[in-house]
């Protein structure tokens, strides 16, 4: 992956799919031929799709557009989707398989095409390596100015405008006359640009996690005035006894970074701890990070919180996880993500700007804004976070041609707790367009239909698709409990019943810490799906390290109570009915081993023998002034649910996208700097 640091904007919006058909006289017909077949079930054709680098005729060229499709299983398609990737950036043709799975109702009966937007894939990938080396403002400067030089006066055919040409070209060339568009993200815009532009081509509209057509908010202004909202929906009925305010949190420590970064650390796959840094900046990125993850996003009140009281462990372990950018490997550009986005017009000056004039007219529009719109943020972090990226390349913004939006059947689909689109944007949207229906998914992020782990938007865009009624989406808004307070302290947890104090709450820390270990693991589910590596590792929140892989996996020294650690070895071959053998050591725990089975917890603590059945429970017996308001669960049952979660991981996200780039200049650095 392609992450970018402070500044830098690793803001490179989110993954998009759009769907459609064509005429154009660019384009007479595009020759379909078996692709290089990924497996053997692997059905797909590829052609390619010759266009005009410049259609104004004042840059020479073409571009050759890769277009990958995939016809429904029987019979004669009823329509074509047309799925194109956004960013601005991302390739399309590799994601064909997991878009076919996420759209595989209304893909019975119909045709996927995908093709690389131009500038990324097989469609003429542009490169600047200098953006992915750069650090400081000033690297950042230099990098973008020199990959506006590298492109030369071709930098300017990048544009949404472009894209939504090539567009038409493909529909042009497969020649299908309407068509149904479907558009995350960015690529909804796409959508809305094409629509506007060949209404006649247009049967409807499916619009996930809406950008507005003007393009994103430079200054965030409606994702800054959301965090409230989505950080007290999480926290709703006491759910972080923590904590009264998280939102309030969030602006304290960043009043508190004001003054300096925090120091720190976090623990490699080693258990090696690194010192760190963290800035306002880092947990504005986190936030929007949660956005694609929801463990994330259940950790941020607990992680905000405990930095605020002088344990920042949390805070920089999900720092340290860093945040998604675009895949070079798979074919993403973020040159080409910078090429669209400073020309579209997403940028904190008027058009006509000169360069040298960027920053007082930048310092002028942050003057105009009142210190409401950027809570619970300041404009020091969204200054330090990239709002002008674009201040060094040359024509930014472009003009853009314009059309009135379009008066077709529009399903917007918008996740409760998405940061980077929020609600608000989908709702102000959804009055310009006289057809539209908001169907809002509780507890879902951003690119809702990859990450509803209810399945009803599925259902809902299957349902419009048809032509029938949709309804909103019910279930629990926080179907994952918000992450606990860290324990800073044994003597915060409560003892358990019928045992001594030190041993109570040693069981109590073993029973957090396979917790923990649990929901680590879950977040790291990705790249082991990926392909790319045999196995992870991790380490402890307060040191050790996790290790999974083909033999099994490893617990060695982890930590998550300090003065408490928990090592295992379980093999890959081992039967699910054996038990699990728990080694404790740590300087505060009642050390031992304990055996964890179908009948319950035997073993040694602190020279004592240790016998409990499934219905332990721990007290509070005992638990110190100022303990922390978590209730350990029974072990058998944390054993239980971990056994699980390793046997079948199910991570409450969707495998069916890979997380994708931010869809606003916002970069992540800090902590990240020692990753």
């Amino acid at each position: 992956m392609l992450t970018w640091t402070r500044g830098a904007a690793a803001s490179l919006a989110t993954a998009a799919v759009l769907v459609a058909t064509a005429s154009s006289a660019e384009a007479a017909t595009v020759a379909l031929r078996r692709c290089a077949p990924q497996s053997k079930q692997d059905r797909t054709r590829c052609g390619r799709v010759t266009v005009p680098l410049d259609r104004s005729g004042a840059v020479p060229g073409t571009v050759g557009l890769r277009v990958r499709v995939l016809e429904p299983r029987r019979g004669q398609p009823s329509g074509t989707v047309f799925a194109l990737a956004g960013g601005p950036g991302q390739a399309a043709t590799p994601l064909i398989k997991p878009i076919a799975e996420m759209l595989r109702g209304p893909l019975r009966s119909r045709r996927l095409v995908t093709f690389d937007q131009r500038g990324t894939g097989r469609s003429g990938r542009l490169s600047c390596p200098s953006i992915a080396r750069a650090r400081t403002p000033r690297q950042i400067d230099a990098a973008v100015s020199e990959c506006a030089r590298k492109l030369g006066p071709a930098r300017a055919s990048y544009t949404t405008a472009a894209s939504v040409e090539d567009l038409e070209a493909v529909r042009a060339a497969l020649g299908v006359e309407r068509i149904a568009l479907f558009g995350v993200s960015y690529g909804t815009k796409v959508a809305l640009d094409y629509a506007a532009r060949y209404p006649q081509h247009v049967s409807r509209l499916v619009l996930d996690s809406v950008v507005p057509p003007s393009g994103p908010d430079p200054f965030m202004r409606t994702t800054l005035g959301s965090i409230r909202r989505v950080l007290d929906t999480l926290c709703a009925g006491r759910a972080c006894p923590f904590t009264r305010d998280p939102a309030g949190d969030v602006a304290a420590l960043v009043r508190r970074l004001a003054r300096g970064p925090l120091r720190g650390s976090w623990h490699d796959g080693r258990g090696v701890a690194h010192g760190a840094s963290l800035t306002s900046e880092d947990v504005l990125m986190m936030l929007l990070a949660g956005d694609f993850d929801p463990i994330m996003r259940a950790s941020i009140p607990a992680a905000v919180r405990g930095a605020a009281h002088g344990d920042p462990a949390l805070l920089f372990r999900l720092a340290a996880g860093g945040s998604a950018g675009l895949d070079a490997e798979s074919g993403d550009s973020d040159a080409l993500y910078l090429a669209t986005t400073c020309a579209d017009g997403g940028v904190p000056w008027p058009a006509g700007t000169p360069v040298e004039q960027r920053p007082a007219a930048v310092d002028a529009m942050f003057a105009a804004l009142p210190s409401s719109a950027l809570f619970p943020f300041d404009a020091r972090t969204l200054r330090r976070a990239g709002v002008d990226l674009c201040r060094t390349w040359p024509e930014s913004p472009v003009a853009q041609p314009a059309a009135p939006l379009p008066d077709v059947p529009t399903l917007i689909l918008s996740g409760d707790d998405d940061l980077r689109t929020p609600r608000r944007d989908a709702l102000t949207l959804a009055a310009a367009l006289p057809s539209a229906r908001v169907v809002t998914v509780p507890g879902t992020g951003h690119s809702v239909l990859g990450s509803d782990v209810e399945g009803c938007a599925l259902a809902q865009t299957a349902r419009f698709f048809a032509g029938r009624s949709v309804r909103d989406c019910g279930g629990d808004p926080t179907f994952l409990d918000p992450v606990a307070l860290p324990p800073t302290r044994l003597s915060q947890l409560p003892a358990g019943r019928g045992l001594p104090p030190r041993v109570g709450r040693t069981v109590a820390a073993v029973s957090l810490t396979l917790d923990d270990f649990g929901m680590v693991f879950i977040t790291r589910l990705a790249e082991l799906f990926s392909g790319s590596a045999d196995g992870i590792a991790f380490g402890g929140l307060r040191g050790g390290f996790a290790r999974i892989d083909r033999r099994g996996f490893v617990l060695h020294r982890f930590t998550y109570v300090p003065g408490v650690t928990v090592s295992a070895r379980v093999s890959a071959r081992a039967d699910a009915d054996d038990p699990l053998v728990l080694r404790i050591g740590g300087a505060g725990a009642a050390r031992g081993t304990l055996s964890i089975g179908n009948r319950g917890v035997t073993g040694t603590l602190g020279g004592r023998r240790v016998r409990l059945d499934d219905e332990f429970e721990p007290t509070g017996r005992g638990a110190a002034a100022g303990s922390v308001a978590v209730t350990p669960r029974p072990l058998v049952a944390a054993v239980a649910q971990l056994r699980a979660t390793l046997a079948s991981p199910d991570a409450p996200r969707s495998p069916l996208l890979p997380p994708a780039p931010l869809p606003g200049p916002v970069g992540l650095g800090g902590a990240g700097d020692a990753r």
